[in-house]
């Protein structure tokens, strides 16, 4: 897994349009100044790869597991990230059709979002502290 991790993030670092994040092991995250990074996504989940969106700043973010390590998947990974970082870059920095999903909420942070989250974490933490009937 992490020698498969390691290859993938090579094969990244090979297009500097694509920034890793931190110093990753058998996950990683990368990000783009060069365009929006969710059009990697969009080129990319069609063909089979699952990336996570991030936000602050907008990244893609994947876990390697055991299915990543059969032979091949690393070429194909490297060839299919080849042509997305290609189609990213006619987009640039108009709209993609994938966003974040941690890190934030599709389209940003306001103030329906924040009184959404809230609602949420109130009634799960509710739920999960709550005493059984009767008590």
């Amino acid at each position: 897994i992490f020698e498969t991790s390691f290859a993938m993030q090579e094969a990244i670092r090979s297009h500097p349009e694509l920034i890793i994040m931190g110093e990753p092991s058998f996950l990683f995250s990368f990000r783009s100044d060069e365009f929006d990074v969710y059009h990697v996504n969009d080129h990319m989940r069609p063909k089979g790869w699952r990336f996570n969106g991030q936000q602050y700043p907008n990244a893609l973010h994947m876990a390697v597991t055991r299915p990543q390590t059969q032979a091949g998947v690393v070429e194909a990974f490297a060839q299919d990230l080849a042509e997305a970082v290609a189609y990213a870059k006619t987009k640039g920095h108009e709209p993609a059709a994938s966003g974040a999903i941690y890190g934030g909420v599709a389209g940003g942070m306001n103030d329906e979002a924040d009184e959404f989250i809230k609602m949420v974490m109130a009634s799960m933490l509710d739920e999960q502290q709550a005493l059984p009937p009767g008590y």
